[in-house]
């Protein structure tokens, strides 16, 4: 049987069609390829402003959770601000104060410093009295207690007029609570030097108080130029700083002091003023003095993280992530907190940052309790 077939089906895809079908596909891939741009700068965003976001929650948490235990063995108001003397391996060394919290202002709105002081004590930190006078060239001290001192410790010796000294336990003889015991400090240790030359002349007399910091807890929160929070500890066994980063991209990190600068002593504690600087909260004509101290009962912080992501220019070529604050107001993404604008426009090390309008930040802040003055003064 003959069959005849039609040649027009045994065509394939004409040059048209093809060039059609190509400009169909490619405008499908381009199509792909613009949402999966759009998704993936999305996603990076929503990452980087976790990220931002995690690192400001644990820089917050570690200045909270130290600042909350300053003081702790500071428990003499009227030594607070004390100029405490030290000696250290052969020579005298920086003298230290005798404060809870030091709050070190950034120039021109940079980023703030916090330093924390406390005893490390984990059991007995309470104040002995001096029960014997006291002069420079002693190296034992009679006291009415040694509860909770042990060798090693260091301690503070206090009395009013005078600048307290720190100095360490070389051996804590026995004895029993309000009875007269010994505790030597000899030369033998480099904190002690030899003949009390950092003494007061006359010495410290009967009632005199001392203080057991055991390893003395000295910690300082700061910015590197890195914009990372580093904390620096002292090594009270070798008397050497160490440095270690705590939480990166953060930009700025934020102190005031809360103060209750009512008359006399109230029962009810308040922050009724809040300052970056050490005012004269209780009227007595000196600043940074014991009464200005122990007003302190409060501790305000905030911390500022970046995001790491750069973000991408408008169609003008202008970064419009984070807005400058206007003049005479705020803009609703500039990083604020209570005591007001941060301003975020430098580096950490005070350089200008022509890109930081290109970053998103997250801001978190905190009222942390002094509960160690607070107990104090009860």
């Amino acid at each position: 049987m003959h069959h005849s077939f039609s040649a027009s089906r045994h065509h394939g895809f004409s040059l048209v069609e093809i060039m059609v079908g190509m400009a169909i596909g490619l405008l499908g891939v381009l199509i792909i390829m613009q949402v999966s741009v759009v998704f993936e700068g999305q996603k990076r965003t929503t990452t980087t402003g976790s990220d931002a976001q995690t690192n400001a929650v644990t820089a917050l948490y570690t200045v909270d959770r130290d600042v909350r235990r300053a003081g702790y063995g500071l428990s003499l108001p009227g030594a607070l601000g004390c100029t405490i003397r030290q000696y250290y391996d052969g020579a005298e060394i920086e003298n230290l104060s005798l404060a809870p919290v030091v709050i070190t202002s950034g120039a021109d709105g940079g980023p703030d410093s916090i330093r924390i002081l406390a005893s490390s004590k984990g059991n007995w930190s309470i104040p002995s009295r001096i029960t014997v006078d006291h002069p420079p060239q002693a190296a034992n001290i009679f006291l009415n207690t040694n509860l909770g001192i042990k060798e090693g410790d260091l301690l503070i010796a206090y009395e009013p007029g005078k600048t307290c000294t720190l100095m360490q336990t070389t051996k804590a003889l026995p004895g029993t609570p309000d009875s007269t015991v010994q505790i030597h400090h000899q030369s033998t240790s480099k904190w002690n030097p030899p003949n009390g030359s950092i003494f007061p002349t006359e010495g410290y007399s009967v009632g005199a108080m001392v203080l057991n910091m055991g390893a003395l807890i000295n910690h300082t929160y700061s910015l590197d130029a890195s914009s990372n929070l580093m904390l620096t500890e002292l090594d009270s066994t070798s008397n050497t700083d160490t440095e270690r980063a705590v939480a990166a991209d953060i930009v700025s990190l934020q102190a005031e002091y809360g103060f209750d600068t009512r008359a006399g002593l109230q029962d009810d504690p308040r922050v009724d003023t809040w300052s970056a600087t050490m005012i004269d909260a209780d009227a007595s004509g000196t600043v940074n003095d014991a009464g200005d101290i122990a007003r302190v009962i409060a501790v305000r912080i905030a911390v500022v993280a970046r995001s790491p992501l750069m973000e991408k220019p408008n169609a003008d070529g202008v970064c419009d992530i984070t807005i400058a604050v206007a003049a005479g107001g705020r803009s609703a993404n500039t990083p604020t907190w209570a005591g007001g604008a941060i301003d975020v426009s430098k580096n950490t090390d005070g350089t200008a940052n022509a890109n930081w309008q290109c970053y998103r930040y997250k801001t978190f802040e905190n009222v942390i309790p002094l509960r160690n003055l607070l107990w104090g003064r009860t």
